[in-house]
C-alpha cells in the first residue's frame, strides 16, 4: 500500500531521508498516487456522512463513530509511512506500526468494544476482561517496573556502547553528507556523564511515576468500583482493603524511594567528576584518556601571574556545566534521550487516544444544533484534540530517530495540507449540506435527520479564508506579473543574454 510512495523531483541533495516538505522550494517531497488521495477523499466523505445520519441511537452497528475512528487511525498510518517511507528506514517504519496497530487495538476495544457481536464479546470477553484488569493489583505492578525496567534496560546498553568508543545510541543517517559515527569525538558525552545523566533522568522518571500511579490519580482514570490503596501495591505484600497510602507496600512509596536513590548517586558521581577534572586542571592527577576526557576543554598553561585557583574554578564550572547542560542547550536533549524509549510509544498511545477523543466530539456536534455554543464546546475540543493528536504523532517520530528536524519538517508539511483544506472545507461541507437537504422529507423523505443542514459555523471560516487569502493573491498578483510569466522589466533588463558582453565588446 505504501509503495508507490515517491520521492520529489529536483535537487534532493540537501534534503533528509525523512524530510516531507522542500522549505526553499515550497513543494512537497512525496508524490502521494492518486488512487490513494482519491480513495482516502472519498471514504472520508463517505465516513462523515454515516457519522452524521447514524448512531442517534445507541447500539450497533453506528451507535459510536468506531468508523470515523479507523478512517483517522488510517490517516495516522498513512503519515507515519510517509515520514519512514525511505528503505534506510524500514526498522523503524515497522516497529512504529506495530506499536501504532496495538495502540488502535487496544483504544478501539476499550471505547468500542460493546459494538461487537455478542458472540464476539462472550469470546473475548471484553467488559470483564477489562474490569479485571482494571481492578487487578498485577497490572499497575507490571506497568510501573516495566517501564522503569525498560529505562534501565536502555541506559545499560548505552553505558556499553559508550565503553566501546561508539555513540549511546544508533545514529540513523538522514542527510546524505551523514555517517552513523559523529566526526568530533568532543560532540559525545563521556561514560561518566551519561551515567550522572542517566540516573538523574531516573530519578525524575520514577518521580512522576510515584505521582501517575498514586491511588488519586488512578481513581481518575479508572473508573470502575473496587480500585484502593492495595490495587495499586506491590502483590503479596500484605495490604488489607481500603490499605494506607502512605505505607511502605505502594507503589508510589517505593518509586519515590528510587527517585531518592538515584538522585544521590547521579549527584555524587557528577561531583566525583568535576572533582577530578578540578584536579586535572592543576596536574593533581594521572593524564590517562580516561581522566583527560572529563574536562570539558583542553587544559591551557596559565600565566605565571593567573592564580592556579583560577584555572580550577574554570574546569570545575566547566565541567558540571558539561555534565548537566553539554552546550547550554542540551539538558532537555539529554532527558529525552535517556527517556524516549519509553516516552515514544506513550505518544503513540496519545495519539491515538486523541484520534478516539476527536471521533466523539465529531459525532457529537453533527447530531446537534449547529450553534455557536455547539461550535465553541463541541467542535473546539475536536479541533484540539485532533491537534494534539498530530503533535504527539510528530514528536514520537522524532524521539524515535531522535532529530528535532523530523519533527520541524513533518509539522510544516502539516501546515500546509491543513492549510489546504481550510481553504477547500467549505466545498464539501455545501456537497454534503446538498445531499442532506435532498434526502429530507420534503424531497426524497429519507430521513428527518439534519446533520449537515444547515451549513456549519466552519464552512463560513472556511469560506471566509478563502476569500481572505483570495484578495491577498490578487493584490500581490497586481502588483506584479502573474506567477510563470517570467521575471519582471526591471529584472529583466539586468539580465544579459550568453555572449552578449562580448559581442558588444
Amino acid at each position: 500500500m505504501f509503495m508507490p510512495l515517491r520521492g520529489g523531483g529536483g535537487n534532493r541533495s540537501r534534503q533528509a531521508i525523512t524530510d516531507l516538505y522542500d522549505e526553499k522550494r515550497g513543494t512537497f517531497l512525496v508524490q502521494y498516487p492518486i488512487w490513494l488521495i482519491l480513495a482516502l477523499g472519498l471514504v472520508g466523505i463517505a465516513v462523515f456522512a454515516i457519522t452524521g445520519f447514524t448512531g442517534y441511537e445507541k447500539g450497533p452497528p453506528f451507535g459510536e463513530p468506531w468508523i470515523l475512528y479507523l478512517w483517522f487511525c488510517a490517516l495516522v498510518i498513512t503519515l507515519q509511512a510517509s515520514i519512514f517511507r525511505h528503505r534506510a528506514l524500514r526498522f523503524q517504519l515497522t516497529l512504529t506500526l506495530v506499536i501504532t496497530l496495538i495502540c488502535v487495538a487496544l483504544v478501539g476495544l476499550n471505547a468500542f468494544g460493546t459494538l461487537l457481536p455478542d458472540f464476539i464479546q462472550r469470546l473475548l470477553n471484553l467488559g470483564s476482561t477489562l474490569r479485571a484488569l482494571a481492578t487487578n493489583v498485577w497490572t499497575y505492578t507490571v506497568l510501573n517496573f516495566g517501564l522503569i525496567i525498560i529505562f534501565w534496560v536502555d541506559s545499560i546498553r548505552r553505558w556499553s556502547r559508550r565503553a566501546r568508543g561508539m555513540t549511546p545510541n544508533e545514529v540513523v543517517p538522514l542527510l546524505p553528507e551523514e555517517t552513523a559515527q559523529p566526526l568530533n569525538e568532543e560532540d559525545l558525552p563521556s561514560l561518566e556523564e551519561l551515567v550522572s545523566g542517566d540516573l538523574l533522568a531516573g530519578a525524575a522518571l520514577t518521580l512522576i511515576l510515584s505521582f501517575l500511579f498514586s491511588v488519586d490519580i488512578v481513581r481518575l482514570v479508572v473508573t470502575q468500583p473496587g480500585v484502593d490503596v492495595c490495587t495499586v501495591s506491590v502483590p503479596f505484600a500484605g495490604c488489607v482493603s481500603p490499605g494506607d497510602a502512605s505505607a511502605f507496600y505502594t507503589l508510589s512509596y517505593l518509586d519515590r524511594i528510587q527517585a531518592l536513590i538515584y538522585l544521590p548517586f547521579g549527584l555524587i558521581i557528577l561531583g566525583l567528576t568535576a572533582t577530578i577534572s578540578g584536579l586535572n586542571a592543576a596536574a593533581g592527577v594521572s593524564p590517562a584518556k580516561t581522566i583527560a576526557r572529563l574536562a570539558s576543554a583542553p587544559r591551557r598553561d596559565r600565566s605565571a601571574t593567573a592564580p592556579i585557583a583560577m584555572d580550577v574554578t574554570d574546569t570545575v564550572v566547566n565541567t558540571l556545566r558539561s555534565a548537566i547542560d553539554r552546550r547550554v542547550r542540551n539538558l532537555v536533549r539529554n532527558t529525552a534521550l535517556s527517556l524516549r524509549t519509553v516516552a515514544w510509544p506513550l505518544l503513540v498511545l496519545l495519539c491515538i487516544y486523541g484520534v478516539k477523543q476527536t471521533a466523539f466530539f465529531i459525532q457529537q456536534y453533527l447530531h446537534g444544533e449547529k450553534t455557536a455554543s455547539n461550535a465553541l464546546f463541541l467542535a473546539g475540543p475536536a479541533l484540539l484534540w485532533g491537534l494534539g493528536a498530530a503533535l504527539a504523532l510528530v514528536a514520537a517520530a522524532a524521539l524515535l530517530v531522535f532529530r528535532w528536524r523530523v519533527a520541524d519538517n513533518s509539522l510544516r508539511f502539516l501546515g500546509l495540507i491543513g492549510f489546504v483544506l481550510l481553504l477547500t472545507f467549505w466545498i464539501f461541507s455545501l456537497a454534503l449540506a446538498g445531499l442532506n437537504l435532498l434526502l429530507l422529507p420534503d424531497l426524497l423523505k429519507v430521513t428527518e435527520r439534519t446533520p449537515f443542514y444547515p451549513p456549519s459555523w466552519s464552512t463560513l471560516i472556511s469560506l471566509g479564508s478563502l476569500a481572505i487569502f483570495g484578495v491577498i493573491a490578487f493584490v500581490r498578483r497586481g502588483r506584479g506579473n502573474p506567477p510563470g510569466s517570467g521575471p519582471r522589466p526591471s529584472e529583466a533588463s539586468k539580465q544579459i543574454p550568453v555572449g552578449a558582453e562580448n559581442a558588444s565588446s
